[in-house]
């Protein structure tokens, strides 16, 4: 093994080694083990956290050396495929350490200079990867050269080759990492994602005007949301009225689509045990939506309140209020057109307080959410939490439809026969054996169900679902 790192090392500094030894598969096999322990320690360096862990990340970095292996293998000879390949991974431990090296020294350096971009711009990344491009086809050629004694630009084309081959499927493939970093995002898990979100981000609206326009639009489409609402039929009947249930829904955070995913299907469960179709609101930050749906603010869900708590019966009838988005131990998270803001569970309480509204329902899919029980439970309210106070909820990743508490309680649980507190007690169960198996720190949702309200909602739940 040791003469391996041997023709490595020389082959780093574009030195050829004489007669160097041929190795087999367990020699390898180790190599192998131990490009996945630096790429999983320097992984660990960059999350900053054990608590990050990502099983699924195993996977990736098993699967991406295996996808190496099999890519290299095609342009090394056989008799000499087993050492090239080991070499090979030696200079990837090489080539891992001093690419994180360099991530952390640059922002340092920055600093130093006293120019943070200076060192963030395309040229200087685009200059790295050309000298990592150079090094790497320079390093290669000298370790292969060296196993099959041959030189001269048709080895060097072929080495280059096997560099572009890894080079695109680092582009096609995308990979999870095993330590997640606090700044990952799913859609940044490979380059043409990355180009992809990034081809989003620039097609947003940046611009102060545009953003003007935005909010000169808000109340035209808040009037579209409100006029489609039917007034409640306030005392038609002996004593009180009949029982109608209105539903608020925010989807908060613009750069991910598996909150209005969520929004979306959590509705659509609500309306298969309740009667809420044609007494609904929504309000989402997106850019596919602003032009067509309210935006998630404090002013849009005042006025949304303030709109539903002037036609319903106040006393008699129920608000179901539906959050998702990410969450800060502050509030929930509203990520808006050129700003970010927070909805705290004091702001979400005055508001319904305001407006006198007595039944509420309040479920709230985010990280931290557990902070909105104590402000708003009383015996006439349901409050339900993807998370306690102190940890975070999981599943907000893009491609996904739900968050784990969505699916586990909307998708799962949530059906004709079962009431809320039933149908939270199984996503309870479900979202503790999926974080035991990613080995997730529990996320420990949160429920009070007033016992007054259980009891005024428990003939919904029945009966047969509704249309």
């Amino acid at each position: 093994m040791w003469r391996v790192v041997k023709l490595a090392t020389r082959a780093a500094v574009w030195r050829r080694t004489a007669d160097p030894p041929l190795v087999g598969l367990p020699v390898l096999l180790a190599f192998a083990t131990l490009l996945a322990a630096v790429r999983s320690t320097l992984q660990l360096v960059e999350a900053g956290s054990w608590h990050a862990f990502n099983p699924y990340g195993l996977n990736a970095v098993v699967a991406w050396i295996a996808l190496e292996l099999a890519i290299a293998a095609l342009f090394v000879r056989p008799a000499a495929r087993t050492t090239a390949l080991s070499a090979m991974f030696v200079l990837s431990v090489i080539a891992d350490i001093a690419m994180t090296a360099i991530s952390a020294a640059l922002p340092l350096a920055a600093r130093v200079a006293g120019h943070p971009e200076l060192f963030s711009g395309t040229v200087v990344v685009t200059a790295i990867y050309a000298l990592l491009f150079a090094w790497w086809v320079g390093a290669m050629t000298c370790i292969v050269g060296s196993l099959e004694q041959q030189s001269g630009w048709r080895l060097a084309s072929r080495i280059a080759g096997l560099w572009l081959a890894l080079f695109a499927a680092n582009v096609v493939v995308p990979h999870a990492p095993v330590f997640v970093p606090p700044d990952f995002d799913q859609r940044n898990a490979n380059w043409w994602e990355t180009l992809y979100a990034t081809q989003r981000a620039e097609s947003k609206p940046r611009s102060g005007r545009e953003i003007a326009q935005i909010e000169r639009i808000q109340p035209k489409l808040l009037h579209e949301q409100f006029a489609q609402l039917p007034s409640s039929r306030k005392g038609e009947t002996s004593g009180k009225g009949e029982t109608n249930i209105y539903a608020l829904a925010l989807a908060g955070w613009a750069e991910q689509d598996v909150f209005i995913k969520e929004l979306d299907g959590g509705l659509e469960a609500l309306a298969s045990v309740l009667p809420i179709n044609g007494r609904t609101v929504r309000l989402i930050n997106h850019h596919n939506t602003v032009n067509t749906i309210p935006l998630a603010n404090l002013p849009n869900f005042a006025a949304a309140v303030h709109a539903i708590g002037n036609i319903m019966d106040r006393d008699n009838d129920v608000l179901i209020l539906l959050m998702t988005s990410h969450g800060y131990r502050g509030g929930f998270a509203l990520q808006l057109p050129g700003d970010q803001g927070v909805l705290t569970p004091q702001q979400v309480a005055a508001t319904l307080d305001g407006e006198a509204i007595k039944n509420r329902v309040v479920i709230v899919s985010a990280c931290y959410s557990g902070i909105f029980v104590q402000p708003l439970a009383n015996d006439n309210t349901i409050v339900m939490t993807a998370a306690d106070a102190e940890h975070t909820s999981f599943g907000c990743a893009p491609e996904r439809d739900w968050t784990y508490f969505g699916d586990a309680f909307f998708h799962h649980s949530l059906h004709p026969g079962a009431d809320f507190e039933n149908a939270f007690n199984q996503a309870r169960i479900l979202i503790h054996g999926w974080e035991t198996m990613d080995h997730a720190t529990p996320s420990n949702p949160q429920g009070s169900f007033g016992r007054a309200l259980v009891a005024k909602l428990a003939p919904f739940f029945a009966t047969n679902p509704h249309p």
